[in-house]
């Protein structure tokens, strides 16, 4: 087996990159911290209820829109349908959800709250709520609108980007298997 060489420093310099991309870095940095302090804190907040975050989502988009079927709530949630399975299952075991055929396409399962479920959807949900209240009070409302209109706006520019050359890249990933 062959000895490998550890690096002695820093490989890569962020002050070499232009300010374009050291401005869209930091702001991914700054993103993504922003949502894994906030979902860290929520997720530990649910295991009060014996449920993770995804568990909760199900919960409560059934309580805000009704029954579903899988592929929404999973397009709702923007999971995939072997998560949605598992999760669906987990709260069908717990009593929460249950699945019923669809009169229309009796291949298709929608997925009701059952009581137990809306009960406790109604009972976590606005501790949820003032949860993310109190999160977001260190901005003002004019901030939390104008935020919220950002975010949309680069979702929505990521949703349209199809591939690498359509966000001006031209990576081909498959070159970097092995440095």
């Amino acid at each position: 087996m062959m000895k490998q060489r550890l690096t002695k420093g820093a490989l890569l310099d962020r002050d070499s990159y232009p300010a374009g991309r050291r401005e869209a870095l930091k702001l991914w940095v700054v993103l993504a911290r922003c949502f894994n302090s906030f979902a860290q804190n929520e997720a530990q907040h649910l295991k009060a209820f014996d449920l993770t975050p995804p568990q909760f989502g199900v919960l409560e988009a059934l309580a805000h829109l009704g029954p579903m079927k899988m592929c929404e709530i999973g397009s709702k949630l923007l999971m995939s349908g072997a998560n949605v399975t598992g999760v669906v299952d987990r709260l069908e075991k717990k009593g929460l959800v249950r699945r019923v055929t669809d009169a229309e396409d009796r291949r298709m399962f929608l997925i009701h709250l059952t009581e137990e479920g809306g009960r406790l959807i109604a009972k976590i949900f606005p501790i949820h709520a003032g949860r993310i209240e109190a999160f977001t009070n260190a901005l003002i409302s004019k901030e939390k609108r104008l935020l919220a209109d950002l975010l949309k706006k680069l979702g929505k520019a990521q949703a349209g980007a199809q591939d690498d050359t359509a966000i001006g890249h031209d990576l081909n990933l498959k070159k970097f298997k092995k440095f």
